[in-house]
């Protein structure tokens, strides 16, 4: 029987505070993360709910913005099962961003559940889209050259984001609603935007296989995610069961149109091997394959899920820190093009 709201948030709260702790011993080990530069607020006649957006960016910033400079833009989801977690959660990934890529890292700051259910947090990453694209000039940011990247969740948002981007444009340009002058601008947002990567760790793609059947069929059942998380995420992002098969859920169920449209050719998905997720991910990329897609897959060995989360100050980041400077230098490398 599915738990009542005020027992998921009071769950919630538990969990985010301890999460919290987990995150400040994650950052104090050296080499010490950035923080954000500076952030924005995105609002919208569309949107009433605010979203922070938190920026991250290279040392010689606001130098080269005022001389003209543009520089590409990586667009971040944070993990938590849309539940737990905050926007400066993946600092050390917004590190290895910053001093391989040279790119600006806008760590979006989504609205998380039981509070604000599915779809709000892949509401709010189409906005943060919307609000870079209106925003470019006077943000120094190449909205022709963006990246999308995520974790765990945010691996989800990465994918599914510019599905219900695509979606969007798609009903507005059907329905206008009485609001031509609407639909033209966002039309014209969208065509400065250029989605030319995804980057998606450990990324849930399918909520509606049952999380006991992943489990029992993992690699190493007893190092999945427990269920009293995966229950907690699962109810408190989408309690409606209907919800759990949109193509903007569950990526893997959108149509093969949809996916060859609003994805770009280069998709990067890294697999942990002890994840109850490493299938579907699999899955996922021979999906893109035989849609012509150029996607990537990463297995990382003897890897829970959020390994590269751990809480101990003492952990391999050296290791880690390999495998984001991999990404990067992907990513690099797509933006030179």
């Amino acid at each position: 029987m599915a738990s009542s709201r005020w027992w998921l948030y009071v769950q919630a709260i538990f969990w985010r505070f301890l999460m919290r702790i987990g995150m400040f011993l994650h950052e104090i080990g050296p080499p010490r993360p950035p923080r954000p530069l500076f952030t924005r607020t995105v609002t919208s006649d569309d949107h009433c709910h605010p979203v922070v957006l938190h920026f991250y960016c290279p040392p010689n910033y606001h130098e080269q913005r005022r001389l003209g400079h543009r520089f590409p833009v990586a667009v971040n989801f944070h993990g938590g099962g849309f539940t737990l977690g905050a926007a400066t959660d993946d600092s050390r990934w917004a590190k290895i961003v910053l001093d391989t890529v040279g790119a600006v890292m806008v760590s979006v700051a989504y609205r998380r559940a039981p509070e604000h259910p599915f779809p709000a947090a892949v509401d709010d990453g189409v906005e943060a889209l919307l609000y870079l694209a209106r925003h470019a000039g006077e943000l120094g940011l190449d909205v022709s050259r963006v990246a999308l990247s995520g974790f765990s969740a945010g691996g989800n948002l990465a994918v599914t984001v510019p599905l219900r981007l695509r979606g969007r444009v798609s009903t507005e340009v059907k329905e206008h609603l009485g609001r031509a002058e609407s639909t033209q601008n966002l039309l014209n947002q969208v065509s400065d935007l250029n989605v030319v990567a995804l980057f998606a760790w450990y990324p849930i793609l399918d909520f509606e296989e049952s999380r006991d059947h992943r489990r029992a069929m993992s690699l190493m059942p007893d190092k999945t995610l427990p269920a009293f998380f995966t229950t907690l995420f699962d109810e408190a992002y989408l309690p409606n069961l209907e919800d759990r098969v949109s193509p903007y859920a569950s990526p893997i169920h959108a149509s093969d149109r949809a996916l060859a449209e609003a994805l770009p050719r280069d998709v990067f998905l890294f697999i942990c091997e002890w994840d109850m997720l490493m299938k579907e991910g699999q899955s996922f990329v021979r999906r893109l394959e035989s849609l012509g897609k150029h996607p990537r897959a990463m297995l990382i060995e003897k890897a829970r899920h959020a390994w590269d989360k751990s809480p101990n100050p003492w952990r391999d980041q050296n290791g880690v820190d390999i495998l984001y400077r991999d990404a990067c230098a992907d990513m690099k490398a797509i933006f030179d093009r």
